[in-house]
C-alpha cells in the first residue's frame, strides 16, 4: 500500500513540475514577444498548447522594434531601426550621415 501512495506523489510532484514548467516557458515566450500577460494566461490556462500558441504569436510591433534597433541604431530623421553600415533608410529614403547619432 505504501508503494502506491509513493507512486501517486510522485505523479502528483511531476505534474505539478510540468505544468509550471509550461507556464514558465510560456511566460518567457511572451516576455521576448511583448506579450507578457498573454503568456501569463495561455501558460495557465492552457499549458503546453499554450506554449505551442506563443510559438506561433508573432511579437508585437514594439518588441520587433526592440529587437532591430539591438542589431542596428535609430535614423535620425524618422527613428525607425536602420542596419549598421546603411547610407539610405529604407523607411524615409534619407541619406545617412557617416556614422549613428
Amino acid at each position: 500500500m505504501a508503494s502506491g501512495a509513493g507512486l501517486a506523489s510522485l505523479f502528483v510532484f511531476l505534474s505539478l513540475a510540468l505544468t509550471v514548467a509550461a507556464v514558465w516557458v510560456s511566460v518567457h515566450l511572451g516576455n521576448k514577444k511583448g506579450l507578457a500577460v498573454l503568456g501569463w494566461i495561455l501558460g495557465i490556462l492552457l499549458g503546453w498548447i499554450g506554449v505551442v500558441i506563443m510559438l506561433i504569436i508573432p511579437a508585437s510591433p514594439e518588441a520587433q522594434r526592440r529587437e532591430a534597433l539591438r542589431s542596428g541604431f535609430a535614423c535620425p530623421y524618422c527613428q525607425e531601426p536602420v542596419r549598421h553600415g546603411a547610407s539610405v533608410c529604407p523607411h524615409c529614403q534619407r541619406t545617412l550621415g557617416p556614422g549613428p547619432t
